[in-house]
């Protein structure tokens, strides 16, 4: 299913529908991790084909924060078919050429995923496991986050060979008249079995996807965050562990470093990364020599905000020159300093303050502080 050929009607009722790019979620009403979860979808959707790294922002933040995050179901596109997520009550009625069947998320206790294969006449998203979602009339989310009670994805229709032959057979013949160079002339001429230039709705016409009816599942174990999306496939479970659990996963006193958020999310210091509201943007996330770190969203945070490496064991750190600037604090101070677009090295216990969140960077390894 091509959701950017498609139609995303809203349904009414109580919750949030948003679109960014070709995925689309939508969440049964709003808490404290509403905005995180938001911004982990929004940092990778423009990604070509998003689904599995979408699946992994989303286990930090659903499995690795503190908060319960709202029920939710979420459809984006894999390089295998079209990813349907679901968590809590929340479910999703799926309609083809083979009949229709439903997908409930609160039957697992992490969350229900499933790639859905074309071909997909229909595909609706909304709260409980029998709810019959009916959209507004004429509705079509083109992008943001609007109030709703689900969602309904209509995949774009395309006239077959046979309207095309029925429509030139309705055409006046030319007779024995010589052939008109005139437009009225095409409708005595055979009918072409070219693709017709459009859907009689005026929708885009969609490429015909290859008719590959069925499904593939995964785990929908959380899995460690990656900075690339990958393929979704099944892993061992010894390789099915929180972010926070590897970094533990050392015993007591040799956790590895990182930088740890408030919520206690824990990005390992093993590679450099890109901070901000939507760092997938900047080239160096694009060509995989750095990790993206989202924050949430908020208007003092750019999407690209600042720049972390390791070099050495040392972590530095600049600004990406925002206006709102980048703050580090050192162990017992407890003043902020504003650093520059130079690189600044953040000591073990350091601090670093975006707006109004803050990092702390953690080293318990036996190095630490030599």
């Amino acid at each position: 299913m091509r959701v950017d050929t498609s139609t995303i009607g809203i349904a009414p009722g109580e919750g949030l529908v948003a679109r960014f790019g070709d995925v689309v979620i939508y969440l049964v009403g709003a808490n404290a991790s509403t905005e995180r979860i938001l911004g982990a979808v929004e940092a990778v959707a423009d990604v070509e084909h998003p689904g599995a790294a979408i699946a992994q922002r989303l286990a930090a933040v659903v499995f690795g924060t503190g908060s319960e995050p709202p029920p939710f179901g979420l459809v984006a596109p894999t390089a295998d078919g079209t990813l349907v997520l679901l968590r809590g009550p929340v479910s999703a009625l799926i309609s083809g050429a083979e009949g229709s069947r439903r997908l409930v998320g609160a039957r697992a206790f992490t969350w229900v995923d499933e790639i859905v294969r074309d071909p997909v006449r229909t595909l609706a998203v909304g709260p409980g496991a029998e709810a019959q979602v009916t959209p507004y009339p004429r509705t079509d989310l083109r992008a943001g986050v609007v109030p709703g009670g689900g969602f309904v994805i209509h995949a774009a229709v395309r006239r077959g060979r046979k309207q095309n032959r029925a429509a030139a057979a309705a055409a006046p013949v030319a007779g024995a008249e010589p052939q008109a160079t005139a437009p009225a002339g095409l409708a005595a001429a055979e009918p072409e079995p070219a693709a017709d230039p459009g859907p009689p709705t005026g929708l885009a016409g969609a490429r015909s996807a290859e008719p590959l009816p069925g499904t593939r599942a995964w785990s929908a174990a959380p899995q460690r965050p990656a900075p690339d999306p990958i393929r979704l496939r099944k892993e061992p479970a010894s390789s099915r562990l929180l972010p926070a659990a590897r970094n533990g996963a050392e015993g007591p006193g040799k956790s590895a470093p990182a930088l740890v958020a408030e919520d206690g999310t824990s990005y390992p210091l093993d590679r450099a990364y890109v901070i901000g509201r939507g760092p997938s943007v900047d080239e160096s996330v694009r060509r995989k020599t750095a990790a993206p770190l989202v924050l949430q969203r908020d208007r003092h945070i750019s999407r690209v905000h600042a720049y972390l490496s390791v070099d050495g064991g040392k972590v530095f750190l600049r600004d990406a020159g925002t206006a709102a600037g980048t703050f580090v604090s050192t162990p017992g101070e407890p003043r902020w300093t504003r650093i520059g677009q130079s690189p600044t090295e953040l000591p073990p216990g350091g601090r670093i303050r975006i707006s109004e969140q803050v990092l702390t960077y953690q080293d318990e390894s036996p190095h630490a502080g030599n």
